[in-house]
């Protein structure tokens, strides 16, 4: 028996465009998700060693009882100032990239029942995860689309307009583009934008 060949997709992308919801339809159709934003939380725990460097960094105002990172207070501090923003990505990212190639290699050997693995990240370029993928799919929205998804999500429209300009702009995304799909319309016509790339 001929084992199949492992596909990797770096599944990025403008916070707000819709990463989650294609990660959802991706796995829906049999895809082994690896979901950047989770595996933070572990790096984030209690003790760990990033837990240590942060606190030495931000300070124990960035900590909830208990000990745990505060990341809604966190966030605030570093997308209010790009330097702090840069610090948290040098402390965090070594982490986030030493984990998702463990597991990716982990996958690659036991391929019986997925032949597709998907990195969803904002910051795959950023993490430094490019190495590992076969294929880079962006996901897009306009702006405005996307300032009011985020705010229907909870976020004021000036912690949303934050979040977007902390990012790199729309056309860096799409130059690491295999593939570019606007998700502007509804989920239905996401869903077919997915299923006719799915060529594995």
């Amino acid at each position: 028996m001929t084992s199949k060949k492992v596909k990797v997709i770096g599944l990025t992308g403008p916070i707000g465009a819709g990463k989650d919801a294609v990660a959802r339809l991706l796995r829906r159709r049999g895809a082994y998700i690896i979901d950047a934003d989770k595996l933070a939380h572990e790096v984030y725990r209690p003790q760990a060693p990033a837990w240590h460097q942060l606190v030495r960094c931000f300070g124990s105002k960035v900590l909830m009882r208990g000990g745990r990172i505060n990341r809604k207070k966190l966030g605030e501090l570093v997308f209010a100032d790009r330097k702090k923003l840069l610090h948290l990505n040098k402390i965090v990212h070594p982490y986030l990239r030493a984990e998702i190639r463990k597991i990716v290699e982990s996958r690659k050997l036991n391929v019986e029942h997925r032949t597709l693995i998907v990195i969803n990240a904002a910051v795959l370029k950023e993490i430094g995860l490019l190495p590992l993928v076969d294929e880079v799919w962006v996901i897009t929205a306009p702006r405005e689309i996307r300032l009011k998804r985020l705010v229907k999500h909870g976020l004021s429209a000036k912690e949303a307009k934050q979040k977007i300009g902390a990012q790199v702009s729309a056309q860096a995304y799409a130059r690491l583009a295999d593939i570019i799909i606007n998700n502007s319309g509804t989920l239905k016509q996401l869903s077919g934008k997915i299923q006719a790339r799915l060529k594995f």
